[in-house]
């Protein structure tokens, strides 16, 4: 497969989605204990925004389809695209489970090519969800090529919608506040992984080690471990880049269940934009 815009600071992606994606793949299987509850939070914001049943969503950086194939279960029609082979792999895996073959469909490709990719298709709205590729190239110029691209290939009056996606304001708090030498989360019954952050406040850019270890009864065994660099944006940044790319900013919610006015340094973001 190309991978586009693999330099040495891209070189992360490769490792941490393909060559190693079987340890992240843990965890976004975890994850699916709360897609339902997830991808119902996103059809209500869907729906306010006039986009309902039937519509064409494109799920950008799927993983291995949670709220992709949630969303086909509640009568979207959905396109997910992610880099990771592996991914993709047990998205199709998981869609013939659901019995949702019809409603959705898996590529695989880099969304630097989405023109390539997914050809003539034009979306009611395109879902980023979870801090996905919008900051891992580490260039603004390639973050506003990936939005120039999404809206191509979005319809007159479309939608973008940027989803639990962390804030420059919420890590630079942390940062300043915090400076833990690494923090323990429980990735399922038998695996654990360690977490090692550092943030750049020059150059906004987190660098984050997952270290991941098997339980063996009171003991921890190590596994392997994966490193990403990304690039956080604060709203006004991200709006900047959006309005660049042809998007025009609609609101910005500190959550998916209030849909509360996003506040700074207390929440990710939940950024919805409109195709101008």
């Amino acid at each position: 497969m190309n991978i586009i815009g693999f330099g040495k600071d891209r070189n992360w992606v490769k490792e941490f989605f393909i060559d190693k994606g079987y340890l992240f793949l843990r965890v976004l299987n975890a994850k699916w204990k709360t897609s339902k509850e997830e991808t119902k939070l996103v059809v209500r914001l869907l729906k306010t925004l006039g986009v309902d049943q039937g519509s064409k969503i494109l799920d950008l950086g799927c993983g291995n389809g949670r709220i992709a194939i949630n969303l086909a279960k509640h009568g979207y029609y959905v396109v997910g695209v992610d880099i990771s082979p592996i991914f993709i792999e047990d998205a199709q895996k998981k869609a013939k489970e659901y019995n949702v073959e019809d409603k959705v469909k898996f590529l695989v490709g880099d969304a630097l090519e989405l023109d390539k990719i997914l050809k003539d298709k034009v979306f009611d709205a395109t879902i980023m969800y979870w801090s996905t590729i919008i900051g891992y190239y580490l260039d603004k110029d390639k973050d506003i090529k990936v939005l120039e691209n999404i809206r191509r290939i979005t319809r007159n009056e479309g939608y973008l919608l940027i989803l639990n996606t962390v804030s420059l304001d919420v890590v630079a708090l942390r940062a300043g506040l915090f400076q833990a030498e690494g923090c323990l989360n429980e990735v399922d019954e038998e695996m654990v992984l360690i977490e090692k952050p550092r943030f750049d406040p020059k150059t906004s850019i987190i660098e984050n080690t997952w270290i991941f270890y098997r339980r063996r009864g009171k003991d921890l065994e190590y596994l392997n471990e994966i490193s990403f660099k990304l690039r956080v944006y604060a709203l006004h940044e991200l709006i900047e880049i959006a309005e660049k790319a042809g998007w025009r900013f609609i609101e910005a919610y500190r959550d998916l269940l209030t849909l509360r006015p996003y506040r700074p340094m207390l929440s990710n973001f939940n950024v919805v934009f409109k195709a101008a």
